[in-house]
């Protein structure tokens, strides 16, 4: 009897503990699906601008997670160092997953509309030719929109007067940083109601002989700039992947967390982790629940089809399904069904852009996560 109340109250506390796991998800992490086993799916998303110390990342190019899951009880088990490759060959490197604007480059409000006062400020010093514009004089802007789909509509000439009559002359900040204030729509006559999702430019010395500045494309040549409106998700990167196979873990294990930490590509380039009660840099303790395939899951298969797919994605043999979510590599989720009755459904994915999805089936006693390639 003495033994049987030891185990119980054991189990208890394991059972409190499990519940007070679930309820402690960082701040900087987001997890999808947010019930996961280690042996499901997962995509781990990381706000950069939320890590300790405060946006130690906050400029990183490349992010990478050094991490280890919590097994029976015993954290930093099975660890994959940062610069190493999981159990299942997956590097431990995060995608950047919000809307990329160029390091050259900033605005400000970052979700400003065509609409809003806006403040747009250039770097010299990172503008494309190296430094063409660093001991400029002066700065002006050779602008345009995308307009309903069209770039570089309404052009404002660098040497012509914005439909407001505002000059577009940039002014210096005295640290080889120049900047300009105006409200896009007065400055470009955009009538209420158009689409306007960016502003295409161009900088030069105040003549195209006195210096021009552009953009880098990935493979350092020089582009035009496209600074978009409504910008989202600036300092989120996110890594996709299944626990049990990256870590290497048996069926049956109790995984009750992932423990870990990121970094710039190296120690020595930042390095992120999350904020305790009194404001110190802990490491990430990201829980998971506590099954194992085969307790308490009952795995049910399902049918999806055609895969590839074109315009329709069939899934039948669903059993007590009442919900299925559609997510991009990054983590964004593009498509939801919920109240479904039938055990087939069909999903229109028409309007997809090509690239690897995944699909999570959620019922009653668990989630499952496919993939599937639209054409």
């Amino acid at each position: 009897m003495k033994n049987f109340t030891l185990k119980f109250i054991t189990l208890c506390m394991f059972l409190l503990m499990g519940t007070y796991l679930m309820a402690q998800i960082p701040d900087a992490i987001t997890i999808e699906p947010e019930e996961a086993t280690a042996f499901d799916e997962i995509t781990l998303t990381l706000d950069v601008s939320l890590t300790c110390p405060d946006s130690s990342l906050f400029d990183a190019d490349s992010v990478m997670m050094h991490s280890g899951v919590t097994i029976d009880g015993a954290a930093w088990s099975n660890v994959i160092a940062f610069d190493a490759l999981g159990a299942n060959g997956q590097q431990p490197k995060l995608i950047f997953a919000g809307t990329y604007i160029s390091p050259a480059i900033s605005i400000s409000p970052a979700n400003a509309t065509a609409w809003d006062e806006i403040t747009l400020t250039l770097d010299t010093r990172l503008s494309c030719p190296d430094s063409a514009l660093f001991d400029a004089d002066s700065v002006m802007m050779h602008s345009g929109v995308n307009l309903d789909g069209a770039a570089w509509s309404n052009v404002v000439e660098f040497d012509a007067l914005g439909a407001n009559g505002q000059q577009p002359k940039l002014i210096s900040n005295g640290d080889s940083t120049w900047s300009i204030t105006f409200v896009p729509a007065d400055f470009y006559g955009i009538e209420e109601g158009a689409v306007v999702t960016q502003i295409n430019c161009v900088f030069n010395g105040g003549d195209w002989s006195l210096g021009e500045g552009k953009d880098f494309d990935e493979e350092g040549n020089c582009t035009d700039f496209a600074v978009p409106f409504g910008a989202q998700d600036l300092y989120k990167w996110t890594i996709t992947f299944t626990p049990a196979d990256f870590y290497d873990i048996a069926e049956g294990t109790i995984v009750t967390a992932i423990n870990c930490v990121f970094n710039g590509g190296d120690w020595s380039l930042g390095e992120g982790k999350d904020f305790d009660e009194e404001g110190n840099c802990v490491d990430f303790m990201i829980p998971l629940s506590g099954l194992g395939i085969g307790e308490g899951h009952e795995i049910n298969t399902f049918n999806l089809y055609p895969n590839p797919v074109e315009k329709e994605l069939n899934i039948d043999n669903l059993k007590d399904v009442n919900k299925i979510e559609i997510f991009t590599i990054t983590g964004k989720r593009v498509k939801m069904m919920d109240k479904i009755s039938s055990e087939k459904v069909t999903i229109n994915t028409a309007d997809l852009q090509s690239g690897l999805y995944f699909i999570t089936i959620h019922n009653n006693n668990n989630v499952q996560t496919t993939k599937f390639i639209k054409n």
